[in-house]
This record gives structure tokens, sequence and C-alpha cells, in this order.
């Protein structure tokens, strides 16, 4: 059979995507391959949540293109869906089979490569898609959450349990390129991760676009007032669990329900949480169209430290949103600085095609978005080590990588998701150590002697 090549970018979702296409290939009897050089079919799973990330999809095509001339290369993921008569019209690209389609890119390949065998033409689409451009589409409704089984390679394992947004924030267009919310039945993600405990996964961490979400569209949960609660209380019942990290949640949705499930088990939970900001002014926050102001967003970190006081939050934040004044981005970085978070993800406002924010007044120049930035980033690095040196001197479990530093000592993670070297490479990867943390050795990285 063909061999497959899969190349993911962006999220973790996206990552989780990836490894079930994998897996499907392989259960059709396709061999799988690491080398693009070496694949007879290449699939780029793409990211669209900024201009950017796009324009990376597309350098990737050429190159791709001029490397592997003999590969078939097929796109999916979130650029397939919300442009993907740009993508159409690459003559780098065979086949575009958008978010709406995914749940059937092994058959759509195969059926492209034996219709090319017998010389026929070859659409560019799965039959019954329609080419979407700049995002001009409806927000798409699929019975199907494409789920897999995780990846138990890394040391610790993604679990995707819900997809989709309903949310619409006025800069987003993630809605329109995941679709409607939609989750895996709570048997499924049991089921799944009781099978990576089975095989020792030490941490699983708990993925989706709108966790918060989670079981609010299925029947079983329909007099469920927060699904996601019964989830995360099953979940730490199981006897194998060491660890559970959920990966990001809309600050509304850490309810008191939500942490007070974490805190009855939290030798179990990691103490670290991303909680989207995206700006520090209740203006900028309302034109955004998001789901609390400041004061709610301080409530919800406030509320987790008093259960988790040594928790790593970490925020997005989108600097340069159409309107924002310099009162507005002060407000942002005093919020940030009072919270104390741990660090920043900065994502510069990026017009995405067909959202409301596009067609707000007051776009601000490049260059001002720019220096926004580079001065959240700046920030970012503060916290980050201010953050980690404040566990100099403590012992802490760390979960082992399968990296390694440019030294050859093992990279490691705390339940807080401190970044941790080992002071040598003889610590197993996927092993859980207690270390004693002795110094910085980087802007945030701490240096880690074993006690075992």
């Amino acid at each position: 059979m063909a061999s497959v090549y899969v190349k993911t970018l962006g999220c973790k979702v996206n990552t989780f995507d990836g490894h079930a296409l994998e897996n499907q290939f392989k259960a059709k009897g396709y061999a799988l391959t690491t080398d693009p050089q070496q694949a007879d079919i290449t699939v780029i799973n793409t990211c669209s949540v900024t201009a950017n990330a796009e324009r990376e999809a597309r350098y990737l095509a050429r190159r791709l293109r001029r490397e592997c001339p003999d590969t078939l290369l097929v796109f999916t993921g979130c650029y397939a869906q919300t442009d993907s008569a740009r993508l159409v019209a690459m003559d780098e690209i065979d086949l575009v089979v958008p978010n709406a389609a995914k749940e059937r890119l092994v058959e759509t390949v195969a059926a492209n490569i034996e219709a090319r065998q017998s010389g026929s033409v070859t659409a560019k689409l799965p039959e019954g898609i329609t080419a979407v451009k700049d995002n001009k589409q409806t927000h798409f409704k699929s019975a199907v959450t494409l789920f897999d089984r995780a990846s138990s390679e890394q040391t610790r394992a993604f679990v995707k349990v819900q997809d989709g947004c309903n949310g619409f924030c006025t800069y987003c267009l993630i809605p329109y390129a995941r679709g409607a919310s939609r989750s895996v039945p709570q048997a499924q993600v049991m089921a799944e991760c009781e099978r990576l405990l089975a095989e020792g996964v030490p941490e699983i961490v708990l993925t989706g676009i709108h966790i918060g979400d989670y079981g609010r569209d299925l029947a079983e949960a329909a007099d469920v007032a927060h699904p996601i609660v019964g989830l995360v209380r099953e979940l730490l019942a199981l006897p194998a669990m060491k660890r559970l990290r959920i990966s990001s949640l809309e600050p509304a949705e850490l309810t008191p329900e939500l942490v007070a499930a974490l805190a009855e088990k939290p030798e179990l939970v990691c103490d670290h949480l991303h909680l989207p900001l995206q700006s520090g002014s209740a203006r900028i926050l309302k034109l955004m169209r998001r789901t609390y102001d400041p004061a709610g967003y301080a409530d919800a970190v406030r509320r987790f430290r008093a259960h988790f006081p040594d928790a790593s939050i970490g925020a997005d934040v989108i600097p340069g949103f159409p309107g924002e004044t310099e009162e507005d981005f002060a407000d942002t970085v005093a919020l940030i600085k009072d919270l104390e978070l741990s660090y920043l993800h900065v994502f510069p406002y990026s017009q995405r095609p067909n959202t409301a924010a596009v067609r707000m007044p007051g776009h601000l120049p490049a260059e001002v978005i720019k220096e926004r930035a580079a001065e959240l980033r700046r920030l970012s690095d503060e916290l980050a080590a201010n953050y980690a040196r404040r566990f100099i001197g403590r012992t802490l479990p760390i979960l082992w990588e399968n990296d390694l530093d440019a030294q050859g000592r093992r990279l490691g993670h705390s339940q807080n998701y401190l970044s941790v070297v080992g002071t040598a490479a003889n610590h197993p990867a996927g092993t859980i150590s207690p270390v004693i943390l002795k110094g910085l050795v980087g802007p945030s990285r701490l240096l880690g002697r074993s006690l075992s």
C-alpha cells in the first residue's frame, strides 16, 4: 500500500485530529512515514487562526511540491474550511478536504487515487462540497466529532472531548472553521482514557475547541447543569489516573462547581490553566463579544488559586483590536500585572474574513499593533521568570519527557507546568520522580536534581 505523511499545524485539537487521520490510514493498510520525501500521500492539517498561519500553509505547499514532486498533496483542516477556493486554485495542491468532510478524508483520498489510475479527471474537492472563498460560509453542523485513539507515543496523551464553537467572538473565524459545538459521549471518553492508562500513560490532557461547552449537545446530559463537571469527577475516580490536565477553559466556565470537583482530588489535578483574556478593557471585551468583564476574569483566576495557590495561569491576549486606545491597552497590562499571570500567548489582532471586527471602525496602524505585541511579549518573559523563581528550593514531582536539551539532559514538567531540565539524561521518559529545583538555567527553565 501507499505510504502517508501527515503534518499538523496549529493547536492541540488539530494535533489530535492528525493522529486520528494517521490511525485511519493505518487501519486501511497504508504505511505511515515521518519523511515527506518517502511519502506517496502527504496530508497537511492546516490552521487558520491568523493570516500568518495561512501564509505558512501556502509556503509549505510550494516547498513540498518542489521537494516531493510525485506526492499526492492533500490539504485539510481549518484553512481548508475557511478558504478552500484559494487552496483549490493552487497548482501545487492536488486535493482539498475541508473540516466538514474531514471524517471521510481517507476514503476521499482512495477514490482520488483510483480515479487518477483510471485516467479520469479528478475533482479537487470531495463530492458534495462546494468551494468557500474568504470564509463566506454558514456555520456548518456535523453529527461527527473526529475521534479516534489518542497517540500514546508522547509522555502525555491529548484526548479530544469536544469540537466546534458556538461563541462567534467578533475577531474569530474558528466557529466557521470548526463548525457547531459537538461533544464525544462520556462513555467513549472514559473508555479511551482507561485504554491510555492501561498502557501506562502518566498524564491525560483534555482538549477541545470550547471544553466548557462539553456535553450540552448530548441527550445523555440534557438535564445536567454542568456536564464537564461530571466528566471530570469520573476521570479523577479512575484508579490508574496519575495526572489530569485541562488544556484551556473560557473564564466564565471555570465555575465554582468545576473548581470544587477539581479540588476533591488535588493530588491528581495539574494546577495549570490557560484562561483566554484577550483584553483587560471592559469596553474592548464588549466589542469582542466576550462573555465576561475584567472583574469576572479576575474572579475566575482567584477562584482557582483559592484551592490551588501554586497554580500557573496563562492567558491569550490580542493587542491592537479595532478601536483599542492607549488607555484600553494600559488596562490590559495593569490587569495582567495585578493578577500576576504566569505567561502570555500574544496574538496581534489579525483581520479574519467574514468576522464582525473586520467591519468595525478604528483599525490601528500595523506599527502600533506590533509595538503593543512586543511590550506584552516582554511582560510575558518577565512573568514567566518571576513565576519560576518562586519554586527555587522546592521539591516537586516532575514528569520526564522524551526530549533532551542541547547538553543531553532530560527535560520535564511539573504539574503546574514548570519547565525543568534534569542534571543528567538518565531519567527515563514517561516516569515521575521528586526533584529539588536548584535555580534558573534559562529565561524560565529550572535546573532540577532528582531525589530518587
